[in-house]
């Protein structure tokens, strides 16, 4: 159904409860008046009579709070977590996220509650990955809520206290999302471009951690000179469902640096790296 249906069809729905509504009314107040036992006006028929009303005007209804519960996720959260972490994430539009915002807001247009269920998966997948790679053990993950996985990496200083704060805040108010609760379409959309920023973030730092060198040494300027005129046996696997089977190749430092740089479009993996 079209937005001009439904623009069309909600005036006449409202109109028509209206009607109804004071029908109702007046025959409620007509049974009162003339003191008519079959109907009895008390405080459930009136109650009753008030949700009828108010029916009509569900679509328009943006928060409910009862005490501290509200039943929304407005900017105001979201602005609220953003400062926290603004000084610290990359600014946005990066080739390298792992999920586009293209994507998010395409998800956004269409199914917001699914980009924001989008973001909490790729939170999830990225802390664990950058949780296992800072652990000497291997533990189970599943045993460890994403709020504990959060407070290990900063203990472990893996982390900033300010983006795992704000990794807390956008994985909590995305679970708010997935399980039903109302988010504004501005909301949504800020929350769901600082979850991307994060993911990028949590990337990132992954990458720092398992590139950092396990040891370092001085070596000499003909040293240096060597290996870069050298020729390296490079030894892959290629993990064939039927046939599994082991390459070799022999590459100089730019076909090297070739075939590293496209490493991930390949179906193969590589064992060993020597020099010849």
């Amino acid at each position: 159904m079209s937005n001009e249906q439904d623009k069309v069809i909600k005036p006449k729905m409202l109109r028509s409860i209206q009607v109804i509504v004071m029908l109702v009314t007046a025959f409620l107040l007509g049974a009162h008046v003339v003191k008519w036992d079959a109907i009895q006006v008390d405080t459930v028929t009136l109650a009753l009579l008030g949700l009828l009303l108010l029916i009509p005007f569900a679509d328009f209804i943006r928060k409910i709070k009862l005490g501290e519960f509200e039943a929304e996720i407005g900017k105001e959260e979201i602005a609220k977590i953003q400062a926290k972490a603004a000084a610290e994430l990359p600014p946005s539009a990066k080739e390298e996220f792992v999920i586009s915002e293209k994507e998010i807001r395409d998800l956004l247009s269409t199914d917001p509650r699914l980009a924001l269920a989008k973001i909490r998966i790729e939170l999830e997948e990225a802390l664990k990955r950058l949780y296992l790679a800072s652990v000497d053990s291997q533990p189970d993950l599943r045993l460890l809520s994403l709020g504990r996985l959060v407070d290990g990496l900063v203990q472990r200083e893996v982390l900033r206290g300010s983006v795992a704060s704000a990794l807390r805040d956008v994985i909590s108010l995305a679970n708010r999302a997935i399980h039903g609760e109302r988010v504004e379409p501005a909301a949504a959309e800020d929350l769901a471009l600082l979850g991307t920023r994060l993911v990028n973030e949590l990337k990132q730092t992954y990458l720092e951690h398992i590139l950092k060198p396990v040891e370092r040494a001085v070596i000499t300027t003909e040293k240096v000179d060597q290996y870069r005129s050298a020729k390296f046996k490079v030894t892959t696997i290629v993990p064939l469902v039927d046939n599994p089977t082991r390459n070799t190749y022999v590459l100089d430092q730019d076909a090297l640096e070739s075939f590293i740089e496209g490493y991930q479009e390949y179906a193969e993996f590589i064992i060993a790296i020597e020099k010849i």
